[in-house]
């Protein structure tokens, strides 16, 4: 495992970071959450929203049988949309807490913004949060980065502390249609340019894509597989939250050729060449994977030993 640290944790953070979204039965997330122990992994990232509190109580369940919390880098996130207020973080992250037995989390993430919500508003709060001592650092998640500039500029320019981590969307391929309503991309050149010169920490979900990089024919079997099981939920007009359906463009498939002809050349895969993208850009960044099997920690593992130049970053992302 590698790490990286970021400003105002005392704990140094594994560049891959356990999602910790899909996880139903406990024996099942303890085998794969103490191998994750196992290889040096200690970030998980959590959701008030995910699996409506279930993942946040597994998770607790966990960590206080195996008596390693101190151990543990704890991600919290809140606020998604229609409760993205600030009295909903605060009433949130109660919840949160108390799910994930635990008084402080070390990284809180506003799920989503609210543009309707002044930015002062949502750092008043976040700052009163970390006065309490129930969050370390905190950050937004699918912010656009006028509004992220915004409320860091605020901050600033009121003694208070400002956003530490922008938690978007970066991936090798770009995304073309969001994955879910309010979801943005930070693979802009925008918004890469902000992230180096600020060396900005940036939490990257679907960070390989999906499996868009994966051989085609595996791909088409993923599209298919999600777009069965989102057919009950799904409304009128939704499209599928599959790589196909998110990530293929002209351009994306570009990116893919080109991974492929790296791949070969560095005796690798296609999807590791596409994990480790977003790890080696010149600012503190970390990929969040979402494995459901212990296998799938040790293929992502892979990522990690992957060097790539910088000639090599802008080559698969298009720019040459």
């Amino acid at each position: 495992m590698q790490y990286k640290s970021i400003d105002g944790l005392d704990k140094k953070i594994s560049k891959l970071i356990m999602g910790n979204d899909n996880q139903i039965y406990f024996d099942e997330a303890a085998k794969l959450w103490d191998h994750w122990i196992e290889v040096g992994g200690n970030a998980f990232d959590n959701a008030h929203i995910y699996g409506q509190g279930s993942m946040e109580k597994l998770l607790g369940d966990w960590h206080r049988k195996r008596d390693n919390l101190k151990d543990l880098v704890i991600i919290a996130k809140g606020a998604h949309t229609p409760n993205c207020d600030p009295k909903s973080i605060t009433s949130q992250l109660t919840e949160s807490l108390d799910r994930l037995q635990t008084e402080t989390a070390d990284i809180y993430i506003m799920h989503r913004d609210n543009t309707e919500i002044p930015v002062d508003e949502f750092i008043d709060v976040l700052n009163e949060e970390k006065n309490k001592g129930r969050i370390k650092i905190f950050g937004g998640s699918n912010w656009t980065l006028n509004r992220f500039k915004e409320a860091n500029n605020w901050a600033e320019e009121n003694n208070k502390v400002k956003f530490s981590v922008l938690n978007n969307n970066l991936a090798l391929c770009k995304m073309i249609k969001p994955l879910w309503d309010g979801c943005i991309s930070s693979n802009d050149q925008e918004i890469l340019t902000y992230l180096e010169s600020t060396k900005t920490a940036h939490l990257s979900w679907s960070s390989q894509g999906r499996g868009y990089f994966l051989p085609d024919d595996i791909t088409q079997q993923i599209e298919e597989k999600i777009t069965k099981d989102e057919s009950s939920w799904r409304q009128p007009g939704e499209h599928s939250s599959g790589p196909l359906s998110c990530f293929d463009s002209e351009d994306n498939r570009e990116r893919k050729v080109r991974a492929i002809d790296l791949a070969k050349k560095l005796n690798t895969d296609s999807q590791n060449i596409a994990g480790a993208w977003p790890l080696n850009l010149d600012f503190p960044s970390f990929a969040l994977i979402g494995p459901r099997i212990i296998s799938e920690i040790d293929s992502s593992l892979k990522n990690l030993d992957l060097e790539l130049t910088k000639e090599q970053v802008n080559w698969l992302n298009l720019k040459d």
